[in-house]
């Protein structure tokens, strides 16, 4: 006996299109379709094809610097620099990353550069893999600048070594070394804003400050003792929150830590303070604030936090929520007064205090095609302009996007054929 056999499968975007609707337009016959949208049964091209700036290395955050002058300015950050997008006629960006600029140069022979009165093997001051230039070589707002070169070794206090011979041996007088950072792998910047400054951290450098004004042209350590390696940083209460920081030799993954009211510099006023999250099983996720609430994530639950308007004591944790958590610390996005992020099942938002699965569902076919241990290096951002959340997923099989369009309540999967993101974020017009 013969049988029909139909295959049955929704042809929402983003879930099995393989076996498409005879009457679907051809597109949906290969999925994922790349660097294509198909709208109301036509198709264009993906947002993100316009390059504004070539920066040299992959951007990891995109900042709109907005202050309370009105100014408005780009920051970039890269695994190893912020970066600062120049505006005026032939100008590109410069370099914001803190620098050390003690003493002078005396001469170049080679790869070898002496110094006079620099203290170069000091703690903290030079490193190898940090960048070396003579000011006299230097077009600080057209960057890459080519005789930026990189330290091989620190030899003593006026003696370093570079990886190839500077390229002019006659250059002396003052100079710069660009400390550049590094972030440590499947990791990435976590920043935000106190008042007018710009504050970033990541799990192997201090926490930085920006602040964009003649006096502090350069991003500076905060603090050298409290606001170390923090991996996750947040304002709140006007204040420069981080988790998961050191303390001495140890790594706090459970505490949370909060500076002075409005000086993110002081860690012991007495308005300062800290909680440890002790339930050793479930580490700290990441941070997130909804309206007058700052959020804890973590593995698998969440704490709400509050203000509690007693100076020595302004924050508290009231409420904890069990069962639901976020895995991937750089999924949690901050949209529509909310938060989305993944959790261990399926991609969440909070909605009245609450955590609940964003509908429709995406977690059968987004852990049909992420392991879990892939699913904790997704990370993802905002395109407020199309009203989309991007969710990025590293798999055996590819790169997949994962997107939200909460304005349409609908779920699409994108592979892009000619490049891949590493982040997007506003920028100053």
């Amino acid at each position: 006996m013969a049988y029909n056999v139909y295959v049955i499968r929704p042809l929402e975007h983003g879930l099995h299109l393989e076996n498409a609707s005879l009457n679907s337009p051809f597109h949906y016959a290969y999925w994922p379709i790349k660097n294509f949208d198909i709208k109301q049964g036509s198709i264009q091209k993906r947002w993100g094809y316009l390059i504004d700036r070539t920066l040299d290395r992959a951007v990891y955050a995109i900042v709109l610097y907005q202050k309370s002058d009105g100014n408005r300015y780009t920051l970039y950050l890269t695994d190893t620099d912020l970066c600062f997008k120049e505006v005026a006629a032939g100008k590109t960006w410069s370099y914001k990353t803190d620098t050390y600029t003690t003493g002078t140069i005396s001469g170049i022979t080679g790869a070898v550069v002496t110094g006079n009165a620099t203290a170069w093997n000091a703690t903290t001051n030079v490193a190898p893999g940090d960048k070396f230039i003579v000011d006299s070589e230097h077009t600080a707002d057209i960057e890459p600048d080519a005789q930026w070169h990189t330290i091989s070794t620190v030899d003593g206090a006026t003696q370093i070594t570079l990886t190839a011979d500077y390229s002019n041996p006659a250059a002396t007088g003052t100079y710069k070394i660009r400390k550049v950072y590094s972030t440590p792998t499947n990791e990435r910047w976590s920043c935000d804003f106190v008042g007018d400054t710009f504050y970033f951290t990541n799990g192997n450098t201090r926490v930085q400050k920006f602040v964009n004004t003649i006096a502090a042209p350069y991003a500076v350590d905060v603090d050298a003792t409290y606001a170390t390696k923090a991996r996750y940083c947040i304002e709140y209460a006007n204040r420069l929150v981080i988790a998961d920081f050191y303390s001495g030799a140890d790594r706090q993954s459970y505490s949370v830590q909060w500076s002075k009211e409005g000086d993110p510099t002081n860690w012991t006023d007495s308005t300062a303070g800290s909680i440890q999250l002790l339930e050793t099983r479930d580490y700290i996720t990441g941070l997130g604030k909804i309206a007058g609430d700052l959020i804890v994530y973590r593995a698998d639950s969440l704490h709400i936090g509050s203000r509690t308007g007693t100076s020595t004591s302004p924050i508290i944790f009231p409420r904890q929520f069990k069962g639901v958590g976020c895995i991937a610390p750089y999924s949690i996005i901050e949209a529509n007064s909310s938060n989305y992020f993944l959790g261990r099942d399926d991609f969440y938002k909070i909605e009245g205090g609450v955590p609940v699965n964003i509908k429709p569902t995406m977690r059968y076919k987004f852990f049909d095609l992420v392991t879990e241990t892939e699913a904790t290096r997704t990370y993802g951002f905002h395109n407020s302009l199309n009203s989309q959340l991007f969710w990025r997923a590293t798999t055996s099989s590819g790169i997949f996007w994962f997107i939200y369009d909460y304005r349409l309540n609908e779920w699409m999967v994108h592979e892009y054929a000619d490049y891949d993101m590493f982040c997007g974020g506003k920028g100053a017009v």
